[in-house]
């Protein structure tokens, strides 16, 4: 099971974890309690190698446990003499809890999916003895927050180790992919596949980043204070992520077409320098790029051509571009570097200038979530009736497994390989068990002798726990071996009712591994193409006539659902690259679109019109299938939309058509790269050509 010798630190820390079961069972043992052996199991669980993780995860199981219990107090005295009313209503409380967890995608799920499985922990057992819940209840409490208090003293103060420290580590190499892409941006440069890499890395990543930072408030670090910009820098690299997107087809036109002039070129040089300097924290070169930035956009010719259109778009991604990085720098040097705080604005405040700044957004996948509860709902129904028909003494632990098992992997594509793997694990566990339980334990006669005893495989644990690949094993193993082994005050060791509960534990695995595999397991495939669909969905939506979306809000979901879209579509297409490319160009066109709509009312009628064709046009493009090329029509309707505003600039409301013209551009250059200019050089009305 353990494939390479364990590491200083991860022996360390099996060696913590251990002291901190042990610790928590020996009050258990002082204190007298029902069931000693759910403090020692609950160590395992909250187990993490990092102490903010360690941490977060126990306050969320103390109070999970605690809204778990309450439930079952509620719920089996008032309806143990209505079986079959029992086990709908306990089946639906762990199916609502699930399908809550699997809709926050944050550590705060854990929370849900506790409560959900900790009713039935409590619950199914105390069928035989309703009077008795509420102490039962109780106990249950103690017993899992004398374990949350061992292992989490003993992990805080024995040499701890700090998610700060892990998690600066991850954004420096977090950001090294962004500068990579950024210079092959500026410079124009065809898409390679270390670029590709890039960009799927950045994706990636932030969702892992994402879900530390939640964790961060937790830590025993100095960066534990710094949650707010941590996210606040996630966001900007996440906004970063389309303007450079769009800043490489607008050179890449440019340089096609001979419209790059020597000042834009220089400046692209300055800013690909400037990137390149990671360590240059102060502002002002910043400040340089952007007074170069405003002088080229001054002088811009009066005629108004392709190329000036193409240059002044860039012009404006470029400032965007700059003040992102800018206050991007600032915050990592911040949280990296433990600078002090960033200078200039307030580093959770807005940065002006920057037009599109991603929002925290996660995607909810309601569906998938409902046929995850529904699944549990099932599984444990079905285990309760053959529990009920049989009158089995253990049907109370084969509910209570069939809970845990739907509710542990239900966030994955497909839980039923890794309920198949606890289910093998667990055959391992009842035969290890068997032989403490029968040929060891009969043995001890002390405290210390119990710890010697136990010491080895309380090791091996605690070193699959610190394996991110082995983790859930681990926590697995050292959760249900330390149930099924049901260390008391004294031995009692009856093979009959071992047998029971061992038997008790497989069937409730086997149990959901058959309805996992019947109405849950759906694949890697078709998750990607539900993610996909989805934020087609939204561009439909935001490009609709009636259509109004927050563009903040559009990039973070869009950019959550491409961090989602990279591991699936890595393990079922080696096209992945062509999907993650995709959903950058749908963000791209729906900020476009949701440009549009914001200036479409300040157009006159015969704009208003043309404009609206368009959005009519994108929304039917969407609603079909994106993954294929737009069509002619919707080329000229943009062309048509393009060359009247652009007839229009400066006679009324001038910004308003510039801005609208510039989104109609970046729409064309998105869905249409290749197409030829719609026009080369239109002379302005004099209104314009006077400014």
């Amino acid at each position: 099971m353990l494939k390479q010798a364990p590491k200083p630190d991860e022996l360390l820390f099996a060696l913590k974890t251990f002291g901190g079961a042990m610790l928590a069972l020996a009050l258990a043992f002082w204190l007298g309690l029902d069931n000693p052996y759910w403090c020692m199991a609950t160590a395992y669980i909250v187990a993490q190698p990092l102490t903010g993780a360690m941490r977060s995860k126990a306050v969320y199981r103390f109070v999970g446990t605690f809204v778990g219990g309450t439930a079952a107090v509620v719920i089996v005295p008032n309806l143990v003499d209505a079986p079959v009313l029992l086990c709908l209503a306990m089946a639906g409380w762990i199916g609502l809890c699930l399908y809550l967890s699997l809709l926050d995608r944050s550590p705060r799920a854990y929370l849900f999916m506790l409560a959900g499985y900790t009713a039935g922990i409590i619950g199914f057992p105390s069928v035989a003895d309703p009077a008795n819940i509420f102490q039962t209840a109780l106990t249950r409490v103690e017993e899992i927050s004398i374990g949350i208090a061992c292992t989490t003293v003993v992990g805080t103060v024995i040499f701890p180790r700090a998610l700060g420290p892990v998690l600066a580590a991850r954004i420096r190499a977090w950001l090294l992919p962004a500068g990579e892409w950024a210079e092959a941006a500026l410079a124009g440069r065809e898409e390679t596949a270390e670029v590709r890499a890039a960009r799927r890395k950045m994706a990636a990543e932030a969702v892992d980043i994402g879900m530390m930072t939640s964790q961060l408030a937790y830590d025993t670090s100095a960066l534990r204070t710094a949650v707010p910009q941590v996210r606040r820098l996630r966001l900007y690299i996440l906004s970063l992520m389309p303007v450079l997107s769009s800043i490489g087809d607008r050179v890449a036109q440019l340089k096609a077409t001979g419209g790059m002039t020597a000042d834009l070129q220089a400046l692209l040089k300055a800013c690909c320098a400037w990137v390149r300097n990671t360590a240059n924290y102060e502002s002002a070169a910043a400040d340089a790029l952007d007074a170069e930035i405003f002088r080229l956009e001054r002088c811009e010719e009066a005629a108004l051509s392709w190329p000036g259109i193409l240059r002044t778009t860039l012009l404006v991604r470029l400032h965007e571009f700059v003040a992102m990085v800018r206050h991007s720098r600032a915050i990592r040097h911040f949280v990296v570097d433990e600078a002090g705080p960033p200078g200039g604005a307030e580093p959770t405040a807005s940065v002006p200038g920057v037009g599109v700044v991603a929002a925290p957004a996660q995607v909810r996948d309601h569906f998938l979530a409902g046929l995850s509860a529904l699944a549990a709902m099932i599984a444990v129904l079905i285990v309760c009736a053959f529990w009920i028909f049989t009158a089995w003494p253990a049907g109370a632990g084969a509910a209570v497994m069939v809970a845990v098992a739907c509710s542990f992997f239900a966030a994955q594509d497909d839980p039923a390989p890794a309920i198949a793997t606890m289910l093998r694990n667990a055959v391992i566990i009842v035969l290890a068990d068997a032989v403490y339980e029968f040929a060891i334990l009969p043995r001890v006669e002390t405290f210390p002798e119990l710890m010697l005893v136990l010491l080895p495989a309380g090791l091996v644990i605690g070193v699959l726990v610190s394996r991110p690949a082995t983790f859930g094993t681990g926590m697995v193993m050292g959760a249900v071996g330390s149930t099924i082994l049901a260390l008391n005050n004294g031995y009692a060791g009856d093979f009959s009712a071992y047998v029971n509960g061992g038997l008790g534990l497989i069937f409730g695995l086997a149990s959901a591994l058959v309805v996992t595999r019947l109405i849950r397991s759906v694949g890697a495939a078709f998750s990607a193409r539900r993610l996909l669909r989805a934020g087609w969905r939204d561009i439909a939506a935001a490009a609709s006539v009636a259509g109004h979306q927050d563009r903040a809000k559009l990039t973070g979901l869009m950019m959550d659902r491409l961090g989602l879209l990279m591991p699936r579509l890595a393990a079922v297409s080696p096209g992945a690259d062509f999907y993650a490319a995709d959903v950058l160009v749908d963000l791209r066109v729906g900020l476009n679109v949701i440009g549009l709509q914001r200036e479409i009312e300040f157009l006159g009628v015969e704009e208003q019109l043309l404009a609206a064709r368009v959005l009519r046009g994108v929304t039917r493009y969407y609603e079909g299938n994106p993954l294929l090329p737009a069509g002619p029509g919707l080329l000229q309707k943009i062309d048509s939309a393009v060359v009247k505003i652009a007839e229009k600039v400066g006679v009324a409301h001038g910004r308003h058509h510039r801005e609208a013209l510039m989104v109609l551009v970046g729409l064309r250059l998105v869905l249409f790269p290749a197409a030829p200019p719609p026009f080369e050089t239109l002379a302005l009305e004099p209104a314009m050509a006077a400014q």
